[in-house]
């Protein structure tokens, strides 16, 4: 996979980078993982403190647009950053 910055914003109030890659692959869509793992290879910067927050695909084509965020460090992330996923709801509870 191959990124190119497009934009970087810098967030001194949460202690971040907002960033946005164009990125360009061969094959399947990467996974997220993948992505993760670029962005860290690019930007110098570790995995865990890496948010994605969209990865907009351009469709027919082999290129998205990632926008993420580069925490400083796993502190500010945990000070900042709120699960977003809603906790999935068992089948007997239903019932």
């Amino acid at each position: 996979m191959k990124l190119k910055l497009i934009q970087e914003k810098d967030s001194k109030l949460f202690n971040r980078k907002e960033v946005v890659y164009e990125g360009s692959f061969e094959g399947k869509t990467p996974k997220k993982e993948e992505v993760k793992k670029a962005i860290a290879e690019t930007a110098k910067a570790k995995e865990e403190v890496i948010i994605l927050e969209r990865i907009k695909q351009k469709f027919g084509t082999t290129a998205a647009e990632i926008h993420a965020k580069i925490y400083a460090n796993e502190e500010a992330l945990k000070k900042t950053e709120t699960r977003h996923k809603k906790p999935k709801k068992k089948t007997e509870e239903k019932k």
